[in-house]
């Protein structure tokens, strides 16, 4: 009698062992699957974020008008008609939103600090020129955006190609 109880034991020590290891088997697994979605979440959350700005380039790109239109709207705002106003506005704004989820997704984790930084401070360059200037004044909507963009002024971060440098005759 003594053994048949000294086996149940042993078989319970052994159920306990495998399911210890069991559920360590299974923490390592769901940690590797939490990196791999974690790293998918990034990814998409980066080619989301380049999307939107390209789509907006693509659009400014394509019409050489709304080109010469962005270009007068942040270095020569007094040079825009009533409807290019309208329309420098609206640029301004997609670029604005693009940049406000940028922010959202760093205020919530979901972009670390240094790619974050990166955005900010050519967002900052972008809205310091002279046409910018009272878009920013004038959208409350993004003042936070702005205190934020202010935190990483560094000089310029991007050329936006916007009045082109003398460059020597080739």
């Amino acid at each position: 009698m003594e053994t048949v109880i000294m086996n149940w034991e042993a078989i319970s020590a052994i159920g306990q062992i495998v399911g210890a290891l069991t559920v360590f088997i299974t923490l390592i697994y769901l940690a590797i699957q939490l990196k791999q979605n974690t790293a998918a979440v990034a990814t998409s959350t980066y080619e989301s974020t380049m999307t939107g700005f390209n789509d907006i380039n693509v659009v400014v790109a394509s019409h050489p008008e709304l080109a010469s239109l962005l270009d007068r709207g942040c270095q020569k705002p007094d040079t825009l008609t009533s409807t290019e106003i309208v329309q420098f506005n609206f640029i301004l704004r997609c670029y604005a939103n693009q940049w406000w989820k940028l922010y959202k997704l760093y205020k919530r984790g979901n972009l670390p600090l240094e790619e974050w930084k990166i955005f900010a401070q050519e967002a900052s360059q972008f809205f310091e020129q002279p046409g910018c200037k009272p878009f920013r004044d004038q959208n409350s909507l993004f003042a936070d955006l702005y205190l934020e963009f202010d935190k990483y002024k560094a000089g310029t971060i991007s050329d936006f190609g916007f009045e082109l440098k003398n460059q020597p005759n080739e």
